[in-house]
């Protein structure tokens, strides 16, 4: 199996925390807190019904740092979409784990949410691609035996060799 065959939807976590772009950074540093994550995506238009919000940024444990490492206490008072990254990069289900590794280095994050027809339909991180990669077909013999593949994947072999190193080592 390779990673152009793999789609997203099969390692997306399903359940995404968002919160109103008109929320603090307070806020959404509680909910990343109470649910041990990452980020929060940031909605448009969330008032209870569903059928008008749309995901418009997210907001991440790295612009957390950036917020507070400012030492501007306004910051914490002001409405998050003022905060949040935008515009918000996504992909659909039916994109792949490669697609993800793409796009992700591209654009230098690590979390992409997963959207159809404006609607969340997951989120996927580079920790649940090193999942992708470690349950694939692919045996670490074959990658590490052929250096045409180990170029070609040469990105996703720094990005992930710690965590690949650790997972070999425990087995």
């Amino acid at each position: 199996m390779s990673l152009e065959s793999i789609p997203v939807s099969s390692f997306m976590t399903r359940i995404v925390k968002t919160e109103s772009e008109d929320q603090n950074i307070q806020t959404v540093c509680k909910t990343m807190n109470e649910n041990n994550i990452g980020s929060v995506i940031v909605m448009k238009g969330l008032d209870g019904s569903s059928s008008s919000s749309k995901p418009v940024g997210i907001i991440t444990e790295r612009d957390v740092v950036r917020i507070i490492g400012s030492l501007q206490p306004s910051l914490l008072r002001i409405p998050i979409r003022e905060l949040m990254s935008k515009p918000l990069i996504t992909l659909s289900t039916n994109h792949s784990i490669k697609d993800a590794i793409q796009t992700m280095q591209l654009k230098n994050i690590r979390r992409l949410p997963i959207i159809e027809k404006e609607n969340i339909e997951g989120i996927i991180t580079d920790k649940d691609i090193l999942k992708a990669i470690m349950n694939s077909q692919i045996s670490l013999d074959n990658l590490l035996g052929n250096n045409a593949l180990i170029e070609k994947h040469r990105l996703i072999f720094d990005h992930y060799g710690e965590h690949l190193l650790n997972d070999i080592l425990q087995r």
